[in-house]
């Protein structure tokens, strides 16, 4: 496995998410209540809500209120646009509603107050080529535990899938939340969720990122530590091309098969070697690996 396509892979699915989450951000100005609700001016809102503004207008980019005040994060904001009947699953020209917009930054306290506003759960995106991102998904991109709680709580789908197949876990893994990926599992997420491309697993690219808790999770769980991608790349494999000592601890210990070879030939001896991670391949001839 070389650096670059083991590179390529990471910054494959951190990439989407960056597209998905890019596009929420548009300019709120165009309506005073939205412009308010943006900046979190609660006095204006509620003088603005007195006057009778429609609490639903949209700005630009479809979002209301309503959303921009929940991507902001001002919960008394947002309690005041609920109360005054704003639409809670109003979405943005690319699907995003305020449930996801508060989710993917961690907002908690909107979280709740959308949530028991009757949000959708699990709302989801429709842009082009990036549909169906959920808030579990933007939750567990940034590492917001008690976000995902509070989802998985209100019934969230923990195995959803992104149109690259991510699911909340493999983004959680790749980005190294061990305690998000504690979570998701704990509700059942499917440890063994492979992307589009049919192969690659969160194990995987915990490995290639060198997330060492987080494979232990997912080992722990009952994940396949010797499931192979397209081109016969393991995560043993993964983990050897960067020298990442303890994710290769962890696989062998979960019986990785340290001689299972790529559909090219390539071996992890062979990543470790190459590379020049010298710890890695004794440790890797300790578990019986063949070649030099």
């Amino acid at each position: 496995m070389t650096r670059l396509r083991k590179r390529s892979l990471i910054l494959g699915i951190l990439a989407v998410l960056a597209c998905v989450l890019a596009s929420a951000r548009a300019n709120a100005q165009g309506d005073d209540l939205a412009d308010a609700a943006r900046k979190g001016d609660l006095p204006r809102v509620k003088a603005l809500l007195a006057a009778k503004a429609d609490v639903n207008a949209r700005t630009a980019n479809g979002g209301t209120a309503l959303t921009w005040a929940s991507y902001y994060g001002h919960h008394e904001v947002v309690r005041a646009l609920l109360a005054a009947k704003a639409d809670v699953n109003a979405k943005t020209e690319n699907g995003f509603t305020a449930l996801i917009l508060a989710s993917e930054n961690g907002h908690q306290e909107v979280v709740r107050a959308l949530l028991d506003g009757k949000a959708d759960v699990n709302a989801k995106t429709t842009m082009m080529d990036f549909q169906g991102f959920t808030a579990l998904m933007g939750a567990s991109c940034g590492g917001y535990q008690e976000v995902v709680r509070a989802l998985l709580d209100a019934k969230a789908d923990v195995n959803a899938k992104l149109g690259n197949g991510s699911t909340a876990l493999i983004v959680a893994s790749v980005c190294g939340h061990q305690e998000v990926v504690r979570a998701l599992l704990d509700a059942k997420a499917d440890v063994n969720a492979k992307l589009s491309d049919g192969h690659t697993t969160a194990l995987m690219t915990a490995s290639l990122a060198g997330h060492q808790e987080v494979v232990r999770a997912l080992l722990a769980a009952h994940a396949d530590v010797n499931a192979k991608d397209g081109m016969g790349f393991t995560a043993l494999m993964g983990a050897s091309d960067s020298g990442h000592v303890g994710v290769i601890r962890a696989l062998l210990d979960a019986k990785a098969d340290v001689n299972a070879q790529a559909v090219d030939g390539t071996t992890a001896l062979m990543a470790a070697s190459k590379n020049g991670h010298q710890e890695a391949v004794q440790l890797l001839k300790s578990a019986g690996a063949a070649g030099r």
